[in-house]
């Protein structure tokens, strides 16, 4: 929510699927992030994210299975 004023380029109060793109690009080459991930027992939040879409994406085409969705996290 920090970030929110940041990401959110059009200030309409809700990131769009570009500004959410944008904010998870900018997170995934953050250093903080990549540091943070050698000691933190969850994933980024854009990885959460990447994987949500992913399962959708699954879901959607009924080629869903849950093996495949842990092996990402």
């Amino acid at each position: 929510m920090e970030k929110k004023n940041e990401y959110d380029l059009d200030h309409d109060g809700v990131l769009d699927e570009h500004e959410l793109e944008l904010a998870m690009e900018k997170e995934a080459k953050s250093t903080w992030t990549k540091v943070n991930s050698l000691f933190s027992t969850h994933p980024p939040t854009f990885k959460r994210i990447l994987l949500l879409q992913q399962m959708d994406q699954e879901i959607q085409t009924g080629k869903f299975t849950t093996d495949h969705v842990y092996a990402h996290v």
